[in-house]
């Protein structure tokens, strides 16, 4: 027995969408347009962009009449409404005719009996009704002849009338014939003539039987090609997906309809771009098969590029006016042409007329910056993210150096290949001279600092000889907390050393093999060693991994990861520790169970000095650089750093370098 199919949503949606009548589907006492089929959309002289939108906002002459007040009168009281013979004047390619229509509101309604949507239909009756008034009129032409026969008897009984009659009906035949060959000659030419590109295609072998002027000049052909199969006469198309529509327009028997289609075509010896509205047509015989397609093309190359030119002048334009006194720039990959706005000519000391290049601009910027230039630009191609950098320039013809931060963003063509950079740049001189200051007085103090606490450690780790010796408990006791404290300090200056090593790129790599997991036993064996609490618990599960690194600054990385998994967790620290191997990458973590991060402070963590706010976080002692130092050794190792948690939740810190990096 077989059974009825069940199709879902989605399949009855496409089945509406290929109905030969218009059909619309409305939500909601908005009368929201939920679905539209193509046929509905030509009718209306619309696109897909209005689904989703307001019925009367898209067709806001419906406001006048009371359409809009009987669709909602249906979604209110769940009564379909009908109507029939209703007379439209319609625009068909570019004509007004008047159509005849019958109508249906139809609610459809839940299990409940609520109206959850209107279906929308349709039905063209024009040629029902055209046949109507035909009839009509012949019963009434009939009705007067036989009273005009009865009127004029004498007519019938005479041949020579009869005669005379017969001579006017064969001209009148005669008339009609001419009229119907003129008509069809009228036809031939307003199709060769057609403002639209036409052509008919027959058979699987997609013989061009007719093609007018339009696509002949749109394909860059002769009439020479009327008769031959089109893929020996538009060859160039064989690569592109031209064919596989046709193909299955004609095993389908669907119609295809696109909008700016690109092709790639050659005329005059020379391959151009073209765009096209299309629509393939297949046309089938008696018994369902098709035999025919006809191609229907509007090319509209000019109107795409014309109105990629504006979208691109507007884009620089929306920069120039929102980013005041900031220059904008603009790349374009495939030609590598580099364009400046005049504020940003002035910012590399150009003046407004002199029109340099890309390669002009970089001498301009610090070698030691170009290949983090190009690296930012790279990452940008491959994964579509903002290219943001900061770095100084040093200012043409001037002996002042100017720092800038450059922002932007790759951008794809119409095919979705990446095409251009566009962007903007801004003076933050006096901001990074602010930041250079603060680092230079940091790294003073420090250096400041560090002689005496380093003879003060000295004198302190003397004493704790003496009291060893003595076996004084008290003494000893105090003089391991001054030794903590001091070693505390200690490596809080150096950290300061280091931050204001960072910022002025005077910090350098001493890379050489070593493993990975080892230096993460060291780390944890010091730390438990030395730490205040009892009650932390490290758990480690550690692959051996090989790197090639700066082990002393992977050092400081790992040992800020598990120091601030202790300072955030509580009393009983539970910190478990992983490293393993993924592709050609390294990947440690360590997670707590502490009192966790939000989320809107995990894209700040790694920001200079910046530290999590809130009553919990406010009793522990810290400045905000460990993160950031850790965050600059990893980029310097050309690896990532980040962070997952959640509130309550506890907190994952992950960093990952190269094996041979």
């Amino acid at each position: 027995m077989n059974t009825i199919p069940q199709f879902n949503n989605h399949q009855l949606v496409d089945i509406l969408a290929y109905s030969p009548n218009p059909v619309a589907i409305y939500a909601g006492q908005e009368l929201l347009i939920q679905n539209v089929n193509h046929v509905m959309l030509e009718l209306w002289a619309k696109n897909k962009d209005i689904t989703g939108l307001a019925l009367e906002n898209v067709l806001p002459e419906l406001k006048e009449s009371k359409v809009i007040a009987i669709l909602k009168d249906v979604w209110q009281t769940g009564i379909t409404f009908e109507g029939k013979d209703i007379s439209t004047v319609v625009n068909k390619s570019g004509k007004l005719q008047t159509h005849f229509f019958d109508f249906s509101y139809k609610p459809l309604k839940n299990d409940k009996g609520e109206v959850y949507c209107i279906l929308h239909t349709v039905n063209d009756v024009t040629e029902r009704n055209i046949n109507r008034i035909a009839l009509q009129n012949a019963k009434k032409n009939e009705t007067d002849l036989i009273k005009e026969l009865a009127v004029n008897e004498e007519l019938t009984a005479t041949k020579k009338s009869l005669s005379k009659l017969n001579d006017e009906l064969e001209k009148h035949i005669e008339y009609r014939t001419k009229q119907l060959a003129e008509s069809e000659s009228r036809l031939r030419y307003l199709l060769a003539q057609a403002p639209i590109a036409i052509a008919v295609l027959t058979g699987k072998d997609f013989i061009i039987e007719t093609a007018n002027s339009k696509i002949l000049d749109a394909w860059g052909k002769s009439k020479k090609i009327i008769g031959k199969p089109l893929r020996n006469s538009l060859p160039e198309l064989s690569g592109h997906y031209f064919f596989e529509i046709l193909e299955e327009v004609f095993q389908s028997g669907k119609p295809f309809y696109g909008n700016e289609i690109k092709f790639l075509l050659k005329k005059n010896n020379k391959t151009e771009e073209v765009y096209a509205n299309l629509v393939y047509q297949p046309f089938k015989n008696q018994d369902g098969f098709t035999t025919e397609i006809m191609l229907v093309a509007n090319v509209v190359t000019e109107q795409v590029l014309s109105r990629k030119k504006v979208e691109l002048a507007e884009e620089m334009m929306r920069f120039s006016v929102e980013a005041a006194n900031v220059g904008t720039w603009f790349f374009d990959i495939k030609s590598r042409t580099f364009l400046g706005s005049p504020r940003f000519k002035q910012l590399y000391g150009y003046q407004e007329n002199e029109q340099p290049g890309y390669l002009e601009y970089l001498s301009h910027v610090p070698t030691q910056y170009h290949n983090k230039i190009n690296d930012e630009f790279e990452n940008a191609l491959k994964t579509g993210k903002r290219y943001e950098l900061e770095h100084p320039i040093n200012v043409k013809n001037e002996n002042k150096t100017r720092w800038v931060r450059s922002l932007g963003k790759i951008y794809p063509d119409s095919c979705g290949h990446y095409s251009h950079f566009s962007g903007l740049m801004l003076d933050i001189t006096e901001e990074k001279l602010d930041d250079l200051r603060k680092n230079d007085f940091i790294a003073m103090v420090s250096h400041e600092l560090k002689t005496p606490l380093t003879t003060l450690k000295g004198y302190v780790q003397l004493l704790n000889a003496k009291v060893t010796e003595k076996d004084e408990k008290f003494h000893f006791n105090a003089l391991n907390k001054i030794e903590t404290q001091v070693n505390k300090m200690t490596e809080m200056i150096n950290s300061f050393l280091n931050v204001s090593r960072l910022e002025s790129s005077k910090i350098n790599l001493n890379k050489r093999f070593f493993f990975l997991n080892d230096l993460i036993d060291d780390v944890t064996e010091e730390i438990e060693l030395h730490a205040s609490c009892n009650d932390l618990t490290i758990t480690k599960d550690l692959k051996q991994v090989r790197v090639h690194a700066d082990q002393e600054k992977i050092n400081v990385v790992i040992s800020n990861l598990i120091s601030n998994a202790i300072k955030y967790s509580p009393l009983e620290k539970k910190i478990h520790i992983q490293c393993d191997l993924q592709e050609n990458n390294a990947l440690v973590s360590v997670k707590d169970e502490g009192m966790g991060i939000a989320t809107a402070d995990l894209e700040k963590l790694f920001e200079r000095y910046f530290r999590v706010k809130n009553n919990q976080t406010r009793q522990i002692s810290g400045f905000g650089i460990g993160l950031y130092l850790s965050y600059e050794i990893i980029e310097r190792h050309h690896g990532k750093i980040w962070a997952e948690s959640e509130i309550g939740k506890g907190a994952t810190f992950y960093f990952s370098i190269p094996l041979n990096g």
